[in-house]
C-alpha cells in the first residue's frame, strides 16, 4: 500500500516539473528580444497645420490694418457738453438705512463696555465706555448703501441699456448725503404728450423753460421692455426777416428715472433741413421723456417731432464702447472693435453704429474671414452714425465687422445693428 502511495507521489511530481518546463518554453518563444523594444528617433520635424478657423483672425487683422482712414480735421474744436436740464431721480435713503444702524453699533461698543466694569472696580473704564455708544450710530453706511438698487432697473434688458446707467448714477452716488440731492424736476416744467401716429409741431421762444442758455420743451411717452422706437427731430430754415424761426435742434431721451439713455444733435440734409435721427431699444417699462433745444445757445425757432415704432428686425443689436483699453490701428492710433457673424451668398445686409452719447465720429467696415473689404459706410448718416446700407455678401462666410473711431483721441459708446 505504501508503495502504490509513493509511486503516485512520485508522478505528480514529474508531472509538474514536465508543466512548468514546457509553460517556460512557451513564454520565452513570444517573448521579443530587447532591441525591438527601443523607438527609432526620426530628425525629421513635423509641421501642424492650423485649421480655417484658427486662420481666420490673422487674415482679419491683416485686413483691418489695411483699412484706409483719413486724418481728423485740423480746424475741428472741442465741443461744449449739453447737459440734460432735468436731473435723474433718486430714491429715498430712508428704505436702505433703517436697517443699518441697528446691525452696526450692536457688535462693536455695547459688547465691549458689559464686561469691563465686572472684572474690574475701577473707575476708569466705566467714564471711557459711557460717551462710546452715543456717537457711533451716526455712521455713513447708510448713505454709501442708496445706490445699490439704482442698477437693477436694467438687470433684465438686453445689451443695449446695459450702458445708459453708468453715464448719470456716478455723479450722484459720490455725495456724501443724499437728504439734499433733487429727486425731481422743477415744478415749472410742462410736458406734452406725444403718441406714435401724430407729428408734433413746436416754437422755441423766450418764455419757454430755460437751462444752460437754451430754451426747452418737454415731451412723454408710454414705453415698454425692450420696445424699438425711432425718433425724428426736424429743424427750421426759415430766414425771413419777420420772424426769422430757424434753428437747429438737439435732442435728449429720458428713461423713467430720468437717465440720458441717448442724445443726438441735428445733421445737414439735401433739403438744407437740419435734423436728428434716433433708434433705440428702450431699456424698462415706463413714462419716458423727449427733451426738445437748440444746438447753439439762445436759438429760437420752428421744429417738428416725430415718434414711431422701429419695425426693423435686427440680426444683430449689441452695445459696446471704445475705451482705453480697446485694440488701434498701427498706422494712426485710431481705436477699434471687432464684432462677427455668419452670412449667405447674396445675402443683403444693412449695418447701423451709432454714437449713443455724440463722443466719438464712428467709421464702419466689413470685412470677409480672408481680410478682404466687403463693404464701407457711406459718410451720408451723420457725423456720429455710420451706415452700410444693403451690402451684399459674396458668398457662405464668416463676417467681420469692424467699428472705427475717425479719431484717435475719441472714444466712447455706440450701439451696433445688423438687418
Amino acid at each position: 500500500m505504501l508503495e502504490k502511495n509513493h509511486k503516485k507521489y512520485l508522478l505528480r511530481s514529474h508531472l509538474g516539473v514536465i508543466f512548468s518546463l514546457s509553460s517556460s518554453l512557451l513564454l520565452t518563444s513570444y517573448s521579443l528580444p530587447i532591441g525591438a523594444l527601443t523607438i527609432p528617433q526620426s530628425t525629421v520635424k513635423f509641421t501642424i497645420a492650423k485649421t480655417p478657423d484658427e486662420r481666420q483672425p490673422e487674415a482679419v487683422e491683416q485686413g483691418i490694418e489695411q483699412i484706409p482712414t483719413t486724418p481728423p480735421p485740423a480746424s475741428s474744436q472741442p465741443k461744449q457738453p449739453i447737459d440734460s436740464p432735468i436731473p435723474p431721480r433718486v430714491p429715498p435713503a430712508t428704505t436702505n438705512s433703517a436697517p443699518a444702524p441697528t446691525s452696526q453699533p450692536s457688535p462693536s461698543q455695547p459688547v465691549d463696555t458689559t464686561p469691563a466694569p465686572t472684572p474690574k472696580p475701577r473707575t476708569s473704564q466705566p467714564v471711557d465706555t459711557a460717551p462710546e455708544p452715543t456717537p457711533k450710530p451716526r455712521t455713513s453706511q447708510p448713505v454709501d448703501t442708496t445706490p445699490a438698487p439704482q442698477p437693477s432697473n436694467n438687470g433684465s434688458t438686453r445689451p443695449s441699456p446695459s450702458r445708459y446707467q453708468p453715464s448719470t448714477q456716478p455723479s450722484t452716488g459720490n455725495r456724501p448725503n443724499r437728504q439734499p440731492a433733487p429727486v425731481s424736476p422743477p415744478k415749472n416744467l410742462k410736458y406734452k404728450p406725444i403718441n406714435f401716429v401724430d407729428f408734433a409741431f413746436g416754437i422755441l421762444g423766450k418764455g419757454d423753460f430755460q437751462s444752460q442758455g437754451r430754451y426747452f420743451h418737454f415731451y412723454q411717452f408710454e414705453g415698454r421692455e425692450n420696445q424699438l422706437i425711432q425718433i425724428r427731430l426736424g429743424g427750421s430754415t426759415d430766414t425771413r426777416r419777420s420772424n426769422n424761426l430757424s434753428l437747429t435742434p438737439y435732442m435728449f431721451l429720458l428713461d423713467p428715472d430720468n437717465n440720458v439713455i441717448v442724445k443726438r444733435s441735428s445733421a445737414q440734409t439735401t433739403g438744407g433741413i437740419k435734423d436728428a435721427f434716433v433708434f433705440v431699444r428702450l431699456p424698462v417699462q415706463g413714462t419716458y421723456t423727449i427733451a426738445v433745444t437748440s444746438s447753439n445757445p439762445g436759438d429760437t425757432g420752428r421744429y417738428s417731432l416725430a415718434l414711431r415704432n422701429d419695425r426693423a428686425s435686427y440680426n444683430l443689436d449689441e452695445s459696446g464702447e471704445l475705451t482705453a483699453q480697446s485694440l488701434t490701428l498701427k498706422q494712426n492710433k485710431n481705436p477699434y472693435n471687432v464684432s462677427k457673424f455668419e452670412g449667405k451668398k447674396d445675402q443683403l445686409v444693412s449695418i447701423r453704429v451709432d454714437s449713443v452719447f455724440e463722443e466719438f465720429s464712428p467709421y464702419l467696415v466689413l470685412l470677409n474671414s480672408q481680410g478682404k473689404i466687403v463693404a464701407t459706410d457711406n459718410g451720408k448718416d451723420g457725423k456720429y452714425s455710420a451706415l452700410i446700407d444693403r451690402a451684399r455678401l459674396p458668398e457662405d462666410d464668416t463676417y467681420y465687422v469692424v467699428v472705427v473711431s475717425n479719431n484717435p483721441q475719441q472714444r466712447g459708446r455706440y450701439r451696433l445693428t445688423m438687418y
